[in-house]
């Protein structure tokens, strides 16, 4: 999800491009393979420091925008809670969520659905304050002009499909 966040972003640079492609790189070797190898672990230990690197030379992006709303309001763990919202990114990342959905399918992975279901509009409307408060990680994502894209209604739609 970094890598995909700031490959498609418009922070994009070479450094965060060459440590990007690699991550993913690693990222696709490990999870679209139907067998565990033991150099696997080596391989994933670099592929979260490149994935690292590329997001400290440029950012993230929508997924982690929306799921700082979850994790600020319903405690929802950082990397479950970019997966959950991931899941229901293909407006911005058609490609890497594509991608994505077949690395959670191949590795049996359960993704939770229906946490914000019994929301009220208060608790929605506090997800949603924090998540448009990440203004760097919304202009990386959509630029300069990002609050006419993501409106609070668009928000709240999406956080209503999680």
């Amino acid at each position: 999800i970094h890598c995909i966040e700031s490959l498609e972003g418009t922070f994009l640079n070479e450094f965060s491009k060459s440590y990007g492609e690699k991550a993913l790189e690693l990222c696709q070797e490990v999870f679209l393979n139907n067998e565990w190898k033991d150099s696997y672990d080596d391989k994933l230990m670099m592929a979260s420091y490149a994935g690292g690197m590329s997001i400290a030379y440029s950012q993230v992006g929508v997924a982690h925008a929306v799921s700082y709303g979850l994790s600020y309001l319903l405690g929802t763990k950082h990397g479950i809670g970019n997966c959950i919202v991931m899941n229901h990114l293909e407006e911005y990342y058609p490609a890497g969520v594509e991608e994505f959905k077949k690395m959670v399918e191949i590795n049996n992975i359960d993704i939770p659905k229906g946490i914000c279901s019994n929301l009220s509009e208060d608790q929605f409307d506090t997800m949603m304050n924090v998540s448009l408060g990440m203004k760097p990680l919304w202009e990386n994502a959509l630029g300069k002009d990002w609050e006419k894209i993501m409106t609070r209604e668009k928000l709240r739609d999406l956080y209503s499909k999680l």
